[in-house]
């Protein structure tokens, strides 16, 4: 999109304003590039977020697409329990949109500089150039990928049933049978041998303990859906979209049950018959 030059001032402005808002609040964990190596980045666990790669784990959208904005505001409104991201619920708006605006240019100058080095190493010998179209291509793509379309968003196949005993119990039985104990355990605590893996990042993770009561990406009924259903970007939290297509009410039985045990609730005792087989 062409801009006119008073766009192009006021563009410029907006995102002085937030470098400085950045500087400020986010630069001493995720560090003056994004690259989530701020000087207090050493002695936190887990690692603030490097944006370099345009890879963001808690969203509203599809595995795989960017975030919305109205994600990395919330997640900076609200923080992410459990971790050392805090909570900036009063930052007022007219430093909370030049910040996000920032976020994103940060994450788009680190992903096309992944994507040239990418690119640069598969194609080029160490005297070569990068083709000029070839950046153009890079560029584009990243900055249409941040044009994420509402059809990317996850919403739930159905409506919500109530929370009751009966549908927590159910998503015990689906959280035993489709896979989700093999890494949380069937505690929830996550203390198994599956729990181990690396992300994107090169981190070392564990699947969350259910039982500590925090969920980094948010506790509404409709954030565990989204985890589930989608899974966690660049983490081994797989995506739950196609086993769960032909029982879509199993998602929320299962996010009523993490709901249940989050909230510091007794897991239910399966029926005999069930207990016999586990």
């Amino acid at each position: 999109v062409e801009l006119t030059d008073a766009e192009t001032v006021l563009r410029q402005r907006t995102l002085e304003h937030g470098r400085q808002v950045y500087r400020q609040r986010c630069a001493g964990c995720h560090g003056v590039t994004g690259d989530g190596n701020g000087p207090a980045a050493p002695y936190l666990n887990p690692k603030p977020r490097d944006y370099r790669r345009g890879i963001f784990k808690f969203t509203s959208t599809q595995r795989g697409a960017k975030p919305l904005r109205e994600d990395l505001v919330r997640i900076i409104r609200r923080g992410a329990r459990g971790t050392s991201m805090p909570a900036f619920r009063w930052l007022p708006d007219e430093d909370m949109q030049p910040l996000v605006d920032y976020v994103i240019l940060l994450s788009k100058r680190g992903e096309m500089e992944y994507m040239l080095i990418q690119e640069a190493e598969a194609e080029l010998e160490e005297e070569d150039d990068v083709d000029e179209e070839i950046v153009e291509d890079l560029y584009d793509r990243i900055v249409r990928s941040w044009n994420v379309p509402r059809t990317k968003i996850v919403l739930p196949a159905t409506r919500m049933p109530d929370m009751t005993d009966e549908t927590v119990r159910l998503g015990h039985q689906a959280f035993l049978s489709r896979g989700c104990a093999k890494c949380h355990g069937e505690d929830g605590r996550g203390q198994t041998q599956a729990n181990v893996g690396k992300d994107v990042w090169g981190n070392f993770v564990q699947a969350a303990d259910l039982t500590a009561g925090m969920l980094h990406g948010g506790r509404r009924p409709i954030d565990v859906y989204r985890r589930i259903y989608a899974g966690i970007n660049g983490t081994p939290m797989p995506a739950f979209e196609h086993a769960l297509k032909d029982s879509p009410d199993t998602t929320w039985h299962l996010a009523h049950f993490i709901l249940s045990i989050v909230e510091g609730n007794p897991i239910p005792t399966p029926p005999e018959d069930q207990a016999s087989e586990q």
